[in-house]
């Protein structure tokens, strides 16, 4: 998704997210008021980032990317 596509899901209330892995497990997000990449939640191991991950996604004003 190129940053004008993004920006136009989150005018409408969107959230999107994405899974990274440096420096450590993390969810990083974009929403209303971010204009860039930030960490939402941090994580121990990839499993953990995976499973709050796959809760995220099944809330509708979330998006991954």
């Amino acid at each position: 998704m190129d940053s004008r596509s993004q920006q136009k899901v989150i005018t409408f209330g969107f959230t999107i997210i994405r899974r990274d892995d440096q420096p450590s497990p993390r969810i990083k997000y974009k929403g209303t008021g971010v204009c860039e990449w930030k960490t939402l939640e941090k994580f121990e191991t990839k499993a953990a980032r995976d499973r709050r991950f796959n809760e995220l996604a099944e809330d509708p004003y979330f998006i991954t990317d």
